[in-house]
């Protein structure tokens, strides 16, 4: 970038630049040779017509009349913060080249000051002017944006669930205001049908405790049912709704493109089970929602068609993996079937839990039992044995028979990960160069092929 800094500090704001934003201009001057230099020059001179810009860009150049830390004025004191690129619109330029040019620009800038998507502004959203004019009226504005991903460029996208799609986001189907794209399952329905990770991230926020009908809030205003939120690395998020995450997910985790992330279910309030889908252009504000079609567009998927291997992602399945059959303990849904409570007890006797005498009652030391159980596993500690707590038995019981094929038969397949497994769990990632904490984690559990 060419330097041509103006020494004059006569059309700038007192005080440091922050550099919370970057916003985009054009220089809405269609005039020949009304290029780079031309506006540098004009800054230069002092002819800027009280107003100052950090960086200007055309076809050829990008010229720096200003250090990111100066508050230039350029679209109200809302702005003082932000850094400034002019796209020239010269007749004589190529603003296709221009465009590119100043998407460039701002990716070094996003990196140099470690900004976000969200970050990116238009004059508009700070005046509501029509500015950069040219590239709103083409429609451009998410093509712009994603040529300033850079380093974290989201180059890969799978589609996160086999279905139809039903409800699109904002006024086409759905209600006034929908937040999202609704996907519904191949058969009217049908639940228990996997959900994929669209793109890579972090998990954010999980929700797996509402029940059917249920319109009470979870993991984002006014949104209701379980699901979860990923954090993408271009500081985007994707929304996964009424969906059962894995008992195996938690908040922190590490996704990647086509990874399962849980199965749809019938929590919260729908007329018909469906993946309800959300993307955020900023992961931390619910109310920055965007239509998803535009990253479906984007990547050349068809909302709905089967999950399919991209790039390095491992094949996914487009058909869910068939249910474990229920085994002692059973699930209970908190009534008093003796046999769920003969069933438990059994099983917590049999890891050493003391669950007393198995008699169908569900007295104070199967209670007492089922909270140790819980307690072991992170659990709620209410001595119900709900889904969740059956959830995690059946994960367990998996594991210890992953841990047999590859050789570990001391610590037996009971559903209690006590200190024979967690040694053997620390063992196997020994031997796999995993990270050794004895918790068979989603990486630990792929490496084992669960």
């Amino acid at each position: 970038m060419k330097e041509q800094l103006v020494k004059s500090t006569d059309m700038i704001y007192d005080g440091i630049n922050k550099c919370t934003s970057i916003t985009v201009h054009e220089t809405a001057n269609e005039k020949i040779r009304a290029n780079a230099q031309a506006h540098a020059n004009l800054q230069s001179s002092g002819g800027a017509r009280q107003a100052s810009w950090h960086i200007q860009v055309d076809d050829v150049q990008a010229i720096r009349s200003y250090p990111d830390t100066a508050k230039c004025w350029h679209a109200g004191p809302a702005a003082a913060d932000s850094i400034a690129v002019e796209i020239c619109v010269n007749a004589d330029g190529d603003y296709d080249t221009a465009f590119k040019r100043a998407a460039q620009v701002v990716r070094d800038l996003r990196e140099k000051h470690n900004l976000n998507r969200s970050a990116i502004k238009q004059h508009a959203d700070w005046s509501g002017k029509d500015c950069p004019a040219k590239m709103r009226l083409a429609g451009r504005w998410q093509e712009f944006l994603s040529l300033t991903d850079g380093a974290v460029n989201m180059s890969t996208m799978v589609s996160p669930f086999d279905g139809r799609l039903t409800q699109n986001h904002g006024d086409s189907g759905g209600y006034r205001g929908h937040k999202g794209m609704d996907i519904a399952p191949p058969k009217p329905g049908q639940t228990g049908m996997p959900v994929y990770a669209a793109f890579a991230g972090t998990v954010r926020k999980i929700h797996r405790t509402a029940k059917n009908g249920g319109k009470t809030s979870t993991w984002a205003p006014g949104r209701t049912g379980n699901g979860g939120l990923i954090s993408n690395p271009d500081g985007e998020g994707n929304g996964y709704n009424h969906m059962k995450p894995l008992a195996s997910l938690k908040v922190g985790d590490k996704v990647e493109a086509g990874d399962l992330l849980g199965y749809n279910d019938k929590s919260g309030n729908q007329t018909a089970p469906h993946l309800h889908l959300e993307f955020w252009a900023d992961w931390r504000n619910p109310n920055s929602d965007y239509d998803p079609q535009l990253a479906f567009k984007k990547f050349g998927i068809k909302p709905g068609s089967a999950p399919a291997k991209t790039g390095n992602v491992t094949p996914v399945q487009s058909k869910p993996k068939p249910k474990p059959k229920p085994s002692a303990p059973k699930p209970s849904t908190g009534g008093n079937d003796k046999g769920d409570y003969i069933a438990i007890a059994k099983a917590l006797n049999a890891m050493g839990l003391k669950a007393g005498y198995p008699d169908g009652v569900n007295g104070p030391m199967l209670k007492s039992a089922t909270k140790a159980f819980q307690k072991q596993h992170g659990l709620v500690q209410d001595g119900n044995w709900g889904a969740v707590t059956q959830t995690k038995f059946e994960e367990v019981k998996a594991i210890q028979r992953a841990l047999q094929k590859q050789g570990y038969t001391k610590q037996g397949v009971d559903g209690y990960y006590g200190a024979q497994t967690t040694e053997n769990v620390k063992d196997f990632q020994r031997r796999t160069g995993l990270v050794q904490d004895g918790k068979a984690g989603s990486i630990t559990q792929k490496k084992l092929g669960l």
